[in-house]
């Protein structure tokens, strides 16, 4: 018995070693924890929502191994490689506006001139397990060397699959956007000139860009606390009022209308299409939400992400695409659907896709 306690001792200690480790982040102190705490929202000890609670609602024991046993099965199943292609992001012209995505919910863009990287993660990960959930075959093809030196790096939430130590740390960036209390993750890992915003603050960037930091239906954390730093989409602006919205995560909501009304029509939505389960339909989004997100931002373009690359749901990896790209959709919306690496040319309505993901 005595060898028992002794063991159990022992794991307790690695494990809080391990989620005290470096990776794990740092806590909000000085004037970006005051700045939380006057955040009007900020209550009781963490951030909340503007609608109702996300994580109200309990999953029973039952469904949680469902969900598991579901998992297993889908990633048995995986057997495909990922198809992609690789855009020298080194040798872009300065005039090109493009965007490239890397899987999941990591792309770059390259928007008059202004290098700008979001939620990059590169690693073969995406949690604080070494060996779960790994990124699909042929996923990964972007690696750090690959990134040229970053204006703008925007991070939209805490989650590993958003914000990944290994990259971050090694990555040449000038300046971090990030929500409230996110900060204090980037300056353990010694990133300089953060700014972070809370929910409808604006702020003007010295290359002409505007970007302004709106709500979104989520959570946060990377270890047990929750909710101790903020979560947000961004809308960025440029002086020709060319509007791209980056949706980070989020369950549906009556939000996007609002964003619509405040901001107007927005040229390109990237919205999350992908880990999506029904008793997870207050924190992300299924294709059908998806696509009525985007019409009601009333976006000229809809890039669908956070799919092909991590196993984070019940679903096959190609099920969010292969829905989304069968939903009627309003002629006005085009839908985009690049592969892996593929250059988006952000300011040429007639550039077509494949349905690669049927391959």
């Amino acid at each position: 018995m005595k060898r028992l306690y002794c063991g159990l001792l022992v794991l307790v200690l690695v494990v809080i070693g391990h989620v005290n480790s470096t990776k794990f982040g740092g806590q909000p102190s000085g004037a970006s924890l005051e700045r939380v705490h006057n955040s009007s929202n900020y209550k009781d000890g963490q951030f909340r929502n503007i609608e109702r609670d996300v994580l109200d609602g309990n999953i029973s024991w039952g469904k949680f191994v469902n969900i598991i046993k579901a998992l297993r099965t889908i990633l048995a199943g995986q057997r495909c490689v990922i198809p992609s292609v690789k855009t020298d992001l080194m040798k872009l012209k300065a005039n090109e506006n493009v965007l490239v995505w890397f899987g999941h919910s990591s792309y770059f863009i390259q928007l008059d001139g202004v290098k700008i990287l979001v939620d990059p993660v590169f690693s073969e990960v995406s949690s604080p397990i070494p060996f779960f959930p790994k990124a699909l075959p042929g996923s990964n093809v972007y690696k750090l060397q690959d990134m040229p030196e970053i204006d703008y790096l925007i991070i939209t939430h805490d989650h590993w699959d958003h914000l990944d130590y290994e990259t971050v740390r090694r990555l040449k960036v000038k300046t971090v956007i990030c929500p409230l209390g996110v900060g204090a993750h980037l300056e353990r890992w010694r990133l300089k000139n953060i700014i972070e915003m809370d929910w409808n603050e604006s702020t003007e960037l010295d290359c002409g860009l505007r970007i302004h930091c709106l709500p979104s239906k989520h959570f946060s954390g990377r270890g047990f606390s929750r909710n101790k730093t903020l979560w947000a989409s961004f809308l960025l602006e440029t002086l020709s009022r060319f509007k791209i919205f980056i949706g980070g995560d989020g369950g549906y909501s009556s939000r996007f209308a609002e964003f619509r009304k405040k901001f107007g029509r927005v040229d390109i939505a990237i919205l999350e299409n992908g880990q999506y389960n029904e008793n997870w339909q207050n924190i992300h989004m299924c294709p059908e939400e998806t696509l009525r997100a985007a019409e009601d931002l009333r976006a000229k373009a809809l890039l669908p992400v956070h799919v092909a690359k991590f196993t984070l749901a019940p679903h096959k990896w190609n099920e969010p695409l292969c829905r989304i790209s069968k939903l009627p959709c309003n002629k006005n919306l085009r839908l985009l659907t690049p592969m892996i690496g593929q250059k988006v040319n952000l300011k040429d309505p007639n550039q077509a896709f494949s349905k690669w993901w049927e391959q």
